[in-house]
Parts: C-alpha cells; structure tokens; sequence
C-alpha cells in the first residue's frame, strides 16, 4: 500500500512494503528527484537496509556459536511494515522482530522510519531499539536512496557532488561485495566530484572515512539540484549501474565484512552495540532549493 505526504513544495509517495520512499516529487521544479525503479537495471528507489549493511562472508554469521544466514543488505526491505502514524506532515512506519526473523536474527527489535516533510526539506529519520531484557544487540542499518540523473544516461557526466568537508574520498576496494583493506583516492576539484560511470565499475565507492555530512547535487551549470545531509551514519556509499540515469547517496551504520572477517558478528568491523532496553537513532535530510 502506498502512503502520501503533500505541502506547497512537495509530494512524496512511501510503500508499506520496506516502508520504501518511491518518489520525491518537487512543485516548484516540476521534477520527479528519485530514480523510478525501472527493472532493467535496478527495481527499487531507497530501500533500507538492516539488520546488516553489504554482504556477510558466505553469506554467514556466526553468534553465540550458532550460524546464521543473511542476504545482502539484510531483510527489512522485503518485509511489510506496520502504519503506526500518519498526519498531515508526519508517516512513521514500524517493523518489529517475529518468529520468522529470529531465526536468521536472535534479537528482540523494533525499527521505526518516520519520514517528515517541513516546507521544502524531507527528514527521513530511523530508531532501531533493543526490546531484550537480557542480551546485546548487534546490528547494522542503512539507506540507499537513489536520485534521478538528467533525462538520458548521457547526462550523468555533466552532474557533479559538492562534499562539505572533502578534499580527496578514500575508497576501499570490493572482491564479491566483501571489503579489502586495500584503498584507492579519489580527487575532488574544489571538493566537487564529476559523476562518471568508469568511477563504478568496480562496483560502489565505499568510504570508511569521509569528513563530510551534507552533499550537493549539481547540475551542469552549477545549480543545486538538492542538498543531501545525514546524521550519525559514519560510513557512506556512492552507488551507480552503467547507464542507468541514477546515483545513489548511501549513509550507513555498518559495512560488508572484510575478506578476512571471522564471521562472528561481535566482533564485525563496524557493527553497532545496543544494551537491554537501549536505542539508536539517525536520521537524513533532502533540500530541495
């Protein structure tokens, strides 16, 4: 089922299916702003991503000596999920543990997305807690909206990403979807990056330890096509497919296992810890000018 938020500025549409944004429709530019899922290259616009973030080794983990299985990026995407508010401005969409998820994942949760639209801004924020009486948590979360790109594939090239707060990105490399300790720079012009597809074809840019926590999207003529910032998701993504029109701008809390990685999710690079009771919450934020 699909949900709408609408104000003078614009218009979202969210489905309960992963509680996945489907668009991001600006008034004032009369412009669709999130890629529209066409199934010949990628069939979703901004999935979430939990209980993990990338790719497991083998596809497994390991937990108080049982093994457990996870697909890439986890299963939060796939499930439905409750409607627990909608106002005029406000949808909060939740997804809680079950006898199904816990026998791929041991732990007792609640995840809520509240998406939040405030005049010409969308804040999609995210609360992951920890219902056990008892035990940890130990988890990853992560979002991967993507942004449509011009009107051709041939347009992606003359669109640019303006980072706050870098001069050069660091990027590891991928080996199937695991991370290798090897790194990779990537120069900025003035901390301006030029979209090109060569720069993905090895896959995404992961970047372990970028500096900045807003992006700008720009087009040809320097214009900002929208700001993009984020709060307390310390890794990020850049994601294209060849041709596809999209680029897709990833926070995340949490990362694929390294190549090397033991299996054991305690001791997972990047993995978050939640005590009994306790929760997390990050959130991100589309400007539209």
């Amino acid at each position: 089922m699909i949900f709408h938020l609408e104000n003078n500025h614009l218009k979202i549409a969210v489905d309960t299916k992963g509680a996945e944004l489907k668009s991001i429709f600006s008034k004032a530019n009369h412009q669709e702003l999130l890629w529209q899922a066409d199934p010949e290259f990628w069939g979703k616009s901004s999935p979430g991503l939990f209980p993990i973030v990338g790719t497991l080794k083998n596809g497994i983990y390991s937990y108080e000596g049982k093994e457990y299985q996870l697909p890439r990026h986890g299963f939060a995407r796939d499930y439905l999920f409750k409607v627990d508010k909608v106002t005029d401005t406000q949808l909060i969409f939740s997804l809680e543990s079950s006898e199904e998820t816990l026998k791929v994942f041991p732990f007792i949760f609640k995840l809520q997305i509240i998406y939040i639209l405030n005049e010409n801004s969308l804040q999609v924020a995210y609360n992951v807690k920890n219902f056990s009486d008892y035990k940890d948590m130990y988890f990853s979360l992560g979002v991967h909206p993507a942004f449509k790109i011009g009107k051709t594939a041939d347009d992606f090239k003359n669109y640019s990403l303006l980072f706050n707060n870098d001069e050069e990105l660091k990027a590891n490399g991928l080996n199937n979807g695991l991370l290798t300790t090897q790194k990779h720079s990537v120069l900025l012009s003035n901390q301006k990056l030029q979209l090109d597809y060569k720069l993905f074809e090895n896959d995404a840019l992961v970047l372990l330890d970028m500096q900045s926590d807003e992006i700008a999207l720009m087009n040809d003529n320097d214009e900002t096509i929208l700001n993009f910032k984020f709060k307390n998701f310390p890794y990020f993504g850049l994601w294209t497919i060849k041709d596809s029109g999209f680029i897709c701008l990833e926070p995340w809390a949490g990362i694929s296992d390294f190549e090397a990685h033991n299996q054991q999710i305690q001791t997972k690079a990047g993995i978050n810890i939640l005590q009994p009771k306790e929760h997390l919450s990050a959130s991100w934020t589309v400007i539209v000018p």
